[in-house]
């Protein structure tokens, strides 16, 4: 049996309370004809007579007596499914899965959700670790299915996906006091001959990262290649190294402030900048919560003045 249209049955329902093709058609706005096709079309697909026509005015049949309610019920149970689609986009209400790495979320915890669940308190806000993995720096990091919104400090691979660059952050180069007295240096490029804790997400070749080290008066920059026999995808572990006098490694100074053991050591006329995005699927595809959970974190990321840890 092919199925029957609501368009149909919302004709056949109008036409019941008028009695009448020509009224009908007034009020939906359509012929005389179409509004005759439309319960013909719905005769056809069930196989029985619904309406007398040689009545005047013209009633129902005795099925059509029996159908009416049935029709009600199917059009006001349809009514409700598309209205709760509809409030499901468009109410702030439900679950976000927030994708970041490990870094960032000590600053998404203190600075984002506070103002994101203030705004939106009927969220349900997940935050999982996304850290980015061998060489994704260069080729693009992943997008996860059950993912809402990205943070990421790379774009995505998926050129379909959309990243808006949000942030522009400075990392500092990091030793405990004794390291960096054994290991010093004056220059940029004399990093390249000390040893450095690896971050694997820049890691092109197997154990080197290149890092460019801006001047911040001249904008003069100086790529330079560092290498190391150890190399992490968690910041944290590679935090728990650097204490231990393992090696300098590069980070945000926001995530190293409360650990007394490191200090950042580069000149404070040098630095080395990064970009962080905001990733998701195209607006037209996402849930009324998402996008405006996304428009919100953007604002506040945007307007932060604080250097977002890396």
């Amino acid at each position: 049996m092919k199925q029957l249209k609501i368009k149909d049955l919302k004709i056949l329902l109008d036409v019941a309370a008028t009695q009448s093709f020509s009224l009908s058609a007034k009020n939906i706005g359509l012929t005389q004809a179409s509004i005759s096709k439309s319960i013909a079309a719905v005769e056809e697909t069930l196989g029985i007579k619904i309406i007398e026509r040689e009545k005047r005015p013209i009633g129902l049949t005795t099925f059509g007596e029996t159908l009416l309610p049935h029709i009600k019920k199917h059009i006001h149970e349809n009514d409700e499914l598309f209205e709760l689609v509809e409030n499901y986009k468009k109410a702030p209400v439900g679950e976000v899965n927030i994708y970041s790495p490990s870094g960032m979320q000590a600053y998404l915890a203190d600075t984002i959700l506070p103002p994101l669940l203030h705004r939106f308190p009927e969220l349900n806000v997940t935050i999982t670790t996304s850290n980015l993995h061998q060489a994704d720096y260069f080729k693009g990091i992943s997008f996860d299915n059950s993912c809402d919104i990205l943070i990421s400090y790379s774009p995505p691979h998926n050129h379909n996906l959309i990243a808006r660059k949000v942030k522009r952050i400075r990392l500092d180069v990091f030793a405990t006091r004794a390291f960096h007295e054994q290991h010093p240096f004056t220059t940029p490029e004399e990093l390249s001959r000390h040893p450095f804790i690896l971050l694997s997400a820049m890691a092109n070749n197997s154990y080197e990262n290149v890092f460019e080290f801006t001047q911040t008066d001249t904008t003069d920059v100086k790529s330079v290649a560092v290498t190391g026999k150890l190399k992490f995808d968690n910041l944290y572990t590679a935090v728990n190294c650097c204490r231990k006098g393992m090696g300098y490694m590069v980070a945000s100074e926001l995530l190293l402030q409360d650990v007394s053991e490191i200090r950042p050591v580069l000149p404070p006329e040098w630095g080395i900048y990064i970009d962080c995005y905001v990733i998701y699927r195209s607006r037209k595809n996402l849930p009324f919560r998402v996008q405006s959970s996304l428009d919100y974190i953007i604002e506040l990321m945007a307007n932060d003045g604080e250097a977002v840890p890396a």
